[in-house]
């Protein structure tokens, strides 16, 4: 929710009628980064494991890698139903 994912302290908010909006936004965009990562984890390419036996990244960090590539990258073309994308089902 920091620096590497959302910056949430960058928003300075002061009004808790909106800091409670922005952490459900934040909440269900976290859970979905988590869900197609898991996704593409057992669909996809797994995550490379390192030496030591822990994965390179997080299930969340590979999820939000690619949604943001797929949202930002108009040419992005992947072999993976858009539906079960979107839906993580």
């Amino acid at each position: 929710m920091k620096t590497s994912g959302f910056n949430i302290e960058q928003s300075h908010l002061t009004n808790l009628e909106r800091i409670e909006k922005l952490f459900a936004l934040v909440i269900i965009a976290i859970t979905w980064a988590y869900l197609v990562g898991i996704l593409l984890h057992q669909n996809v390419k797994p995550i490379r494991l390192l030496n030591n036996g822990r994965k390179a990244k997080s299930f969340f960090k590979y999820g939000l890698n690619y949604i943001e590539k797929a949202l930002l990258n108009v040419c992005f073309q992947q072999n993976i139903n858009i539906f079960i994308f979107f839906l993580c089902t």
